[in-house]
């Protein structure tokens, strides 16, 4: 059976066994929307509508039940006034649970919600060893979509600390996607144990150097 490598382990135990609810509790659904409810509440026709008129035209173009957009927006109220400031919200606590899990190691990170139907996180980190990177990104993964439920796509890059240029092709170690649903099946303290096997099957187009 593998061993976690000595900073692997001390960034496992640095994390909570239990994570607690994220910050921003709304999942990719909830965040699509309030998003939409926000926009299409802002047209000038739909402000003509009395409110239960107006929500079950907005329920009925999302294709949902107006219960469901109804309990959406209560938790995206609750979340933030606009898809704006709750994103904001979400870049900062995502920020700082990544340096939590890689301290000083994140050589790139972007958040980028201009979709709200399909929110994308883009991760860059410094390796430290090839046969760990798996490991890595699936801690990585966990730990985005703790605090950003409503990110649907994750693209992930191990990269070469000694490369000259760390943006470059050729720097990364380890490159490979990861959809929001599945990186909620990673068990933290599982991860060193698990990683190899069937957490590497959650991942997508992995390419290894």
């Amino acid at each position: 059976m593998l061993r976690p490598t000595l900073a692997f382990a001390v960034a496992l135990a640095a994390l909570p066994a239990v994570p607690a609810a994220a910050a921003v509790d709304l999942g990719e659904e909830e965040f699509r929307l309030y998003c939409g409810y926000l926009e299409a509440s802002a047209d000038p026709a739909m402000a003509k509508l009395k409110p239960a008129a107006r929500d079950d035209k907005i329920a009925k173009k999302a294709k949902v039940k107006p219960k469901v957009l109804k309990e959406a927006v209560t938790k995206g109220e609750a979340a933030g006034a606009s898809c704006d400031a709750i994103t904001k919200r979400v870049d900062v606590d995502v920020k700082a649970a990544l340096e939590k899990a890689l301290p000083g190691r994140v050589s790139f990170y972007e958040l980028d919600a201009s979709d709200p139907a399909h929110v994308v996180v883009r991760v860059a980190w410094l390796g430290i060893d090839k046969k760990k990177l798996l490991e890595e990104a699936s801690l990585v993964a966990a730990t985005v979509i703790k605090e950003a439920p409503m990110v649907k796509t994750m693209a992930l890059r191990g990269v070469d600390p000694s490369a000259a240029d760390k943006n470059a092709d050729e720097a990364g170690w380890f490159d490979a996607k990861i959809s929001g649903l599945n990186a909620r099946r990673i068990d933290v303290p599982k991860i060193w144990e698990y990683a190899a096997t069937r957490y590497r099957r959650l991942f997508d187009g992995i390419v290894e150097r």
